[in-house]
């Protein structure tokens, strides 16, 4: 951190972790996205009429400019000079737009800044930011070049308060964690592994949102999640679940037996509408119904095994168009590769928590009748549930579920079924370069990769998008660093074994 001579006495809070240069001035300049030590270089003035000179990167910073206002109360002016090419991109305008919503509006009582979702940091006092607010003016100058930007600060020094220091704040974890919004896989062998991590993802990232029923919902888009080793004859159940919680979830065998007849059956019960059974094997058309099971997926199999066309609808348009409740699962269809049959499940609209396990083993015992039927082996089952949510009744037992399931969890390696369908990385040192020798998972050399830094290979497998699981992406940094300091310290390297320092 570099410090210029001041004719006050400045107390910054956390100086180690957020840094701000300090001049001789009584104002603020606040960049955006700019680096505070060029501005300097090009206006060494600056340091003259300023008392802090930093920069905003994100919405967080906002609490740190009301900190050190707090604590230095002689500075009645805060400069915001957001002129640079990064300060008016997307995320070079977020901290600004929150740091002019705070001054003009303030907070609500949850600490809210008014239009914007961001929240201050409830440890800064209330009493003591009205009064920032009231009294150190905010000056935009971001449409002036630097030198004129500089020129105009003027700032005087007496001070409107008594300096407030907050305690450090604590941190909150968010309701919802920021992610990609749509599009996303879950991988397990069983159904309700995949499922587990269905939840998880759910209340770690899902949007709160309303319903058309008047509750509230937690909600994903687009979550694919595959499962490749389910037998539903013997359905794998976590027998460490609380009973009350595999009843509400539907993970029972007495549940799955009671669901089978939802996929297997194609007569609707007495005062139901329809089943999912029912629409496939009983789906109406002009002349009567269709059994699209068996005359569009188990015909379409036996005529080629490589059809495209086995696909079945649950959907009636004339019907459901005009609906309050149309089905939720929507289609059906199946895929053979290398002589195993795929069936993938589409749901518009997806109970992950009270109705997803049931479904899954219905659809994974439906897979496996058309697999005997056709002569496959019994392949993954894909579902893609467009609105996967979870209602805000099930909320506490899922959140505790997730907790049990991820987060309170002890830490393991990755197991020899966790490997990456993708391939495995071999790393060697050979001739003062790092060697790696990307092989699919039965040793069929694939590519490979010859460079002196681990930054290069990372970049290269970074962008052919080689590895699929985080954590085998992880290892292999891990892996390359250790094989790049192999070289430059002379240490012999062994891929998974510490270097010998």
């Amino acid at each position: 951190m570099t410090t210029v001579t001041t004719t006050q006495e400045l107390d910054l809070y956390q100086p180690e972790k957020f840094q701000v240069l300090t001049g001789s001035g009584n104002a603020g300049f606040c960049t955006a996205w700019n680096q505070p030590h060029t501005l300097l270089a090009r206006a060494p003035e600056l340091a003259e009429k300023a008392a802090l000179i930093g920069t905003l990167y994100s919405s967080q910073g906002v609490n740190i400019i009301v900190r050190n206002l707090a604590r230095n109360p002689h500075i009645t002016k805060l400069y915001l000079w957001g002129h640079g090419t990064l300060s008016n991109t997307k995320f070079g305008t977020v901290g600004q737009e929150v740091l002019k919503k705070l001054w003009s509006d303030g907070i609500s009582e949850d600490g809210v800044i008014s239009d914007t979702p961001f929240k201050l940091e409830k440890e800064i006092d209330r009493a003591a930011l009205d009064k920032v607010r009231e009294h150190v003016e905010l000056i935009d100058v971001s449409g002036q070049d630097l030198s004129d930007a500089v020129d105009a600060i003027s700032a005087p020094s007496k001070p409107y308060m008594e300096p407030a220091v907050f305690a450090d704040a604590e941190l909150e974890e968010p309701d919802t964690f920021p992610s990609e919004q749509v599009g996303w896989t879950v991988r397990g062998r069983t159904v309700t592994e995949t499922w587990s991590r269905v939840v998880e993802r759910i209340m770690r990232y899902g949007t709160v949102k309303g319903t058309q029923y008047g509750s509230q919902q937690k909600e994903l888009i687009g979550v694919t999640w595959v499962v490749t080793d389910e037998d539903p004859a013997k359905p794998s159940l976590p027998k460490e679940w609380p009973a009350s919680l595999r009843e509400v979830v539907g993970a029972t065998n007495e549940a799955i037996s009671e669901y089978h007849d939802v996929f297997m059956k194609p007569d609707a019960p007495d005062g139901v509408a329809y089943t999912y059974g029912n629409r496939l094997m009983s789906y109406p058309v002009k002349d009567g119904t269709l059994d699209q099971v068996t005359q569009s997926i188990v015909k379409n199999l036996q005529a080629s095994p490589d059809s495209r066309r086995a696909v079945a609808t649950t959907l009636v348009p004339s019907i459901d168009a005009f609906s309050d409740e149309p089905p939720c699962l929507t289609q059906i269809q199946t895929l053979q590769s290398d002589g195993k049959l795929h069936l993938l499940a589409t749901f518009r609209s997806h109970d992950i928590f009270k109705a997803a396990i049931p479904n899954a083993f219905g659809l994974r015992t439906l897979q496996a009748s058309i697999t005997e039927r056709t002569g496959f082996e019994l392949g993954s089952l894909q579902i893609t549930s467009q609105s996967a949510h979870i209602y805000e009744a099930d909320w506490d037992n899922a959140g505790k579920l997730s907790a049990c399931s991820f987060w309170e969890r002890p830490l393991q390696k990755l197991q020899e079924g966790d490997a990456d369908p993708r391939g495995v990385c071999v790393i060697r040192v050979e001739n003062g370069e790092i060697a790696l020798d990307f092989n699919g998972r039965d040793g069929q050399p694939l590519i490979q990769f010859r460079e002196k830094s681990a930054d290069r290979i990372v970049l290269q497998l970074s962008k052919h998008e080689l590895l699929s699981q985080s954590g085998h992406a992880l290892d292999i940094g891990i892996q390359l660093a250790r094989a790049e300091l192999a070289i430059k310290t002379g240490k012999p390297f062994t891929q998974d074994r510490p270097l010998p320092l």
